[in-house]
């Protein structure tokens, strides 16, 4: 009877894996998007919209499927949380005890194949997003879930600045073209790589609206998909019913720099200025460029907490600090030094605070003092 009771109460020990249950602990993915990018590479806006939408990936260290889900291409979309941006899904996202790997990629697109190796990638007239990646970010499980994603530019973009010089018409610019035969306007992108392969070359946009040439200097940009090798450059425009061309030789299209051209329309042709490539714009998390070459330096303790940036038309520098360690977590007060007007708030659902700091008059240093859970 002993022996049959023992083995009953072992029948029954809760140290017993039982069908369908899963051993290992789970949690959801937490992400955040780095505000320290332009979008389109070309919008002096230096986060995403709200409404904005990503695509993320996750694998296995090896490539292949994460805890045996297909996680090739899911969708977030940036929401406004009272003053700070989340991004959401329409399902969880788990990750287990095991090692996953995440690739993103901006913007999303239901257009492609589904999978992060293998994005179709275009631009042309009608379609000049710029197209943005990041990863691999490793390590990540469910003691380590959330990532805060910074995009990569893809494409090149070419930055026209016209003027009128000696030119004595009306100037109505009907169109403006840009190809070159080492550029792409077509092409696959692999996420997990940072490469492009099948590109189509050789092609000319012509994305800018109609506009009528003014005295001041004229603006227009155009994204191309840079192939590594240096080419002829060519520009075509169409001004009260004449079209005129000119080229630029060897100029080597990069991702993530942009070619300016200064172009003066004359009598009967137009004559390029000058030529040069700069990056694009970026801010750096600890120190946020601002008006009169003041700096913002971000310092203290920052653990946990995912920080965001934006100088206003205004000059102001808008810092929202979000906490992601837990939904209960609070951004502690933060103390400043230097001349400009501060102020801070805290929203007591989110536990996100938000720091505005205007008329900068000298150097700023805001400190983080942590989060409280």
């Amino acid at each position: 009877m002993l022996t049959a009771a023992a083995l009953a109460a072992a029948a029954c020990s809760p140290l017993e894996e039982q069908p369908g249950r899963i051993d290992s602990r789970e949690a959801e993915l937490s992400i955040s998007v780095s505000a320290e990018q332009q979008t389109k590479g070309i919008i002096t806006n230096p986060m995403l919209p709200d409404g904005s939408q990503i695509a993320i990936a996750i694998f296995n260290p090896d490539g292949n499927k994460y805890m045996n889900k297909n996680y090739s291409y899911l969708l977030y979309t940036a929401e406004n949380g009272e003053g700070t941006q989340i991004w959401k899904t329409s399902s969880s996202v788990l990750l287990g005890e095991s090692e996953a790997v995440l690739y993103a990629c901006y913007p999303y697109e239901t257009y492609t194949f589904g999978d992060m190796r293998n994005l179709q990638i275009k631009t042309n007239n009608y379609y000049q997003d710029d197209f943005m990646y990041a990863g691999p970010y490793t390590g990540l499980n469910a003691d380590n879930r959330h990532v805060n994603i910074t995009m990569k530019h893809a494409l090149a973009a070419v930055r026209l600045t016209t003027t009128r010089g000696s030119y004595e018409g009306v100037g109505s610019i009907q169109s403006i073209g840009m190809g070159s035969p080492v550029a792409g306007t077509s092409g696959y992108f692999d996420v997990t790589q940072g490469k492009f392969t099948s590109v189509t070359t050789g092609g000319t946009i012509y994305p800018t609206s109609s506009f009528e040439l003014s005295d001041g200097p004229n603006t227009q940009y155009f994204l191309l998909i840079p192939t590594g090798e240096a080419g002829n450059l060519k520009l075509t425009m169409s001004i009260d019913g004449s079209t005129y061309e000119i080229s630029v030789p060897d100029v080597l299209l990069e991702a993530g720099k942009i070619t300016e051209l200064n172009v003066s329309i004359d009598k009967a042709r137009l004559n390029l200025t000058s030529v040069k490539v700069t990056e694009w714009y970026r801010t750096d998390r600890a120190t946020i460029s601002a008006p009169a070459d003041y700096r913002v330096t971000l310092e203290g303790h920052q653990e946990g907490i995912s920080i965001g940036t934006v100088i206003g038309s205004d000059k102001s520098v808008t810092i929202t600090a979000v906490p992601y360690i837990s939904k209960d977590a609070k951004v502690n007060p933060v103390s400043f030094e230097g001349d400009a007007t501060f102020s801070q708030q805290m929203n007591e659902k989110t536990g996100v605070r938000t720091i505005v700091i205007q008329e900068l008059k000298s150097h700023v240093t805001v400190t983080f003092d942590g989060i409280t859970l």
